[in-house]
């Protein structure tokens, strides 16, 4: 199972790569706030994209605080540390640049990489970004606050899920956005399923959104000159797609596409939407030799 060192912190990742044929170009995408590897994992299927099996080499990390990595120092669960740590991703794999993307909180990590390291990023893929200079909307703030509360809650096994399905904060959301509401519910049933992970999970909900994503948008975003691509649907208070449109109207070399809300019952229509966008992305990417 391979691992890699970030600040002498253990971090897990995996290599989607199968074939033996060395690809030319190198993606890390990489999950939401509470995720893991796996999340990504169901992205970037090569006969959804459009591209051959091993057009791409594909590396996925499970952030600090999630999956299989250490939690490291609270302190340093930030939008900034969890860019660094994909910068040394790239340094363990030997790799001198990357198409870099992510979900949500990785999509924020990737648009602090490619702010710091902007050499290194040969292309930006932001799909439901939900930071820029600010930490994340109100509704996630205090969605993710409840959470915690209720996790850190001494009957906290018999009483979240409950508690969470009467609170205001759950209805307000579910009404507007089914799925951002059926993740809430899935922060909870995640340390239900793990119950190991709580503490991870309390420190990752309470420290996380509350993080600004860039220290100034205008100027550090003037700096990202690559190919990107944002990714976004209306209607959804965790990510608003104002966010995207900031993104979208500062960073110089953007595209912007609008998706379908993703179904709480059947999420494949939306990972072939995303899928098929990326592709076209990476495929006109691809085309340029660059």
């Amino acid at each position: 199972m391979p691992f890699y060192q970030s600040n002498h912190l253990r971090l897990h990742y995996v290599n989607r790569h199968v074939h033996r044929k060395k690809s030319r170009y190198s993606m890390v995408f990489q999950h939401g706030i509470g995720g893991d590897v796996r999340q990504p994992s169901r992205f970037l299927v090569p006969q959804r994209m459009g591209l051959a099996a091993g057009a791409l080499n594909v590396f996925h990390a499970d952030f600090r605080g999630h999956g299989q990595s250490d939690l490291g120092p609270l302190e340093d669960l930030t939008i900034a540390t969890l860019a660094t740590d994909v910068v040394a991703l790239l340094d363990h794999l030997e790799l001198r640049d990357a198409i870099v993307g992510g979900i949500s909180m990785g999509a924020a990590a990737a648009l602090r990489f490619a702010v710091q390291q902007p050499e290194r990023c040969r292309a930006l893929i932001l799909c439901r970004p939900a930071w820029d200079d600010e930490p994340m909307s109100v509704a996630a703030r205090d969605a993710y606050a409840l959470i915690a509360d209720l996790l850190a809650a001494e009957d906290w096994q018999a009483s979240a899920i409950s508690t969470l399905e009467r609170s205001d904060i759950l209805r307000t959301i579910e009404a507007v956005c089914p799925d951002a509401a059926k993740s809430l519910r899935g922060q909870v049933h995640s340390v239900l399923t793990c119950p190991e992970s709580r503490q991870s999970a309390i420190a990752r909900l309470r420290r996380l959104p509350l993080s600004r994503g860039l220290e100034d948008r205008g100027e550090s975003l003037a700096l990202v000159s690559c190919p990107t691509l944002i990714l976004a649907a209306e209607g959804d208070p965790i990510h608003p797609i104002e966010c995207a449109h900031h993104l979208e109207r500062l960073l110089p070399n953007c595209c912007f596409k609008q998706i379908d809300p993703k179904s709480p019952l059947d999420d494949r229509p939306h990972l072939q939407e995303v899928d098929h966008a990326i592709g076209e992305f990476v495929h006109a990417y691809l085309a340029t030799g660059v």
